[in-house]
């Protein structure tokens, strides 16, 4: 590989705005670039549900012109990124990785892609999602299985699997993603990069295609903490169109220069470390050593009520999603796939008095983890219990979801991080858990951790 485009393809964002800004590169020939790789991998990986080359061109001259006469935006001036196929894009249709949408186009951008624009990034194009978000494989019957860069064979995660296909394979610098039980933390963990579930409420909602309204939260994911920072910092922020939106000034990132000596670290003695796969505990023992290294103070907590998560988030989620989906499971149930129809049709009798219960122990367990934390300043839990499973593994892709699901359920900031690697090669992620609107913690303490190592610097051969 040449060695200017070994340089560009996995540099940073913080890396690729400082040469963009001070002249050493230009976003046309990043963009050239990563086009390029996009031709030549995508057939491989089918990340992509829609390129657009011809408009990502156009923005990145747009870019270097304005960046030429001083009308530089920030550090994701220039910068090609995707969108997952649920946020609406004007002009460019949205699929949702479904049959049912595969012609739907808005005449609006949702609130993150208008920010996301206003900021000067690039749009390479949509990517894929399981089919409306409503699983962990991302193999679509309409578009066909987005694969794992680490191994074909493998799934990368869902439902913001092509996100996380497209950044570890070096096809985009940044994506965005949704996640209702996991959708964003989970295919970072299968691929091996970096995703932020934030707070529920930090980001707006507005013009993205719901799964389940009360547990979607969107995010970004990167192949960096700082760059999965640099990308919080514009998506965050109070939108009168969602009315969960808090008015929030960005969340920034907390830096600790001297190491993490007073941090306090919980390490949960329940749920979180049950059934882990062995090279998943090997990397997790790995890194606790490494925070032990950085001067954190590891301290074990207990939480009563989690065992009461699954069952509550999934009545929630299920009642949620049915809702959304009842006209078109009236009147279209066929065009669904196989298993996406199965869920909705298990959803379609949740009683009302089970749906308000589990809102009820949604508060129950909520407060059960922030009475845990009082005197810690992060969780640390492993992001899935087992690596990137094979695509005919249905008990393996369930299972991705084990460690994500209660901090949909509580609304709680969560990052995947990489943190490992198993005996044969693939990913393992860890995953910090902060208060609510404490992103700034939870990254700092990443980011800590991420300079005292090197897996995020790895890279499939593809």
């Amino acid at each position: 590989m040449n060695e200017r485009v070994s340089e560009l393809t996995y540099a940073t964002i913080n890396e690729l705005a400082f040469m963009i800004h001070a002249g050493e590169v230009s976003p046309v020939e990043i963009t050239e670039q990563v086009l390029h790789r996009i031709q030549r991998l995508n057939p491989k990986l089918n990340a992509f549900v829609t390129l657009t080359a011809e408009l990502a061109i156009e923005q990145a001259k747009q870019a270097e012109h304005d960046i030429m006469h001083g009308r530089y935006k920030g550090p994701l001036h220039g910068i090609p990124i995707v969108h997952k196929d649920l946020y609406y894009t004007k002009g460019i249709r949205t699929t949702a990785s479904s049959k049912i949408l595969k012609d739907f186009v808005t005449d609006y951008d949702s609130t993150v892609v208008a920010k996301l624009h206003e900021a000067g990034t690039i749009l390479l194009g949509k990517v894929q999602t399981h089919e409306f978000a409503a699983g962990m494989t991302t193999s679509s019957p309409h578009f066909g299985p987005c694969r794992n860069p680490w191994n074909l064979e493998l799934v990368p995660g869902g439902s913001s699997g092509g996100s996380a296909s497209a950044l570890a394979s070096g096809m985009a610098y940044l994506a965005t993603g949704t996640d209702t039980g996991g959708s964003i933390r989970i295919p970072a963990a299968c691929c091996g990069v970096v995703g932020m579930k934030p707070t529920y409420g930090r980001i707006s909602r507005y013009g993205i295609m719901p799964m389940a309204w009360s547990l979607d939260h969107p995010g970004p994911l990167a192949r960096s903490v700082l760059d999965a920072s640099l990308c919080l910092d514009v998506m965050s922020g109070f939108d009168a169109k969602d009315v969960s939106t808090v008015d929030l000034p960005p969340p920034g990132i907390k830096l600790y220069p001297e190491g993490l000596n007073g941090v306090r670290i919980g390490l949960p003695t329940n749920y979180y470390y049950d059934g882990l796969e062995p090279q998943v505990e090997a990397a997790l023992q790995s890194a606790i050593h490494t925070f032990r290294e950085l001067g954190a103070e590891l301290i074990e907590v207990e939480f009563p009520l989690i065992k009461h998560v699954p069952e509550a988030t999934m009545a929630i989620m299920m009642a949620e999603m049915y809702s959304i989906h009842e006209k078109w499971m009236e009147k279209k149930s066929d065009d669904y796939g196989q298993d996406v129809r199965m869920f909705l049709e298990s959803s379609k009798d949740i009683p009302a008095s089970i749906y308000l219960q589990s809102q009820r122990a949604r508060q129950l367990v909520t407060d059960d983890f922030l009475n845990a934390m009082s005197g810690i300043d992060v969780l640390l839990t492993p992001a899935t219990p087992n690596t990137a499973p094979y695509s005919d593994d249905q008990a393996g892709a369930l299972r991705l979801t084990t460690f994500t699901l209660p901090t949909n359920l509580t609304g709680m900031p969560s990052l995947s991080l990489p943190c490992g690697f198993s005996p044969s090669g693939l990913p393992v992620n860890m995953q910090l858990i902060g208060r609510h609107f404490e992103e700034a913690e939870v990254l700092g303490i990443g980011y800590a951790y991420e300079l005292a190592t090197d897996w995020h610097k790895r890279h499939p051969q593809l």
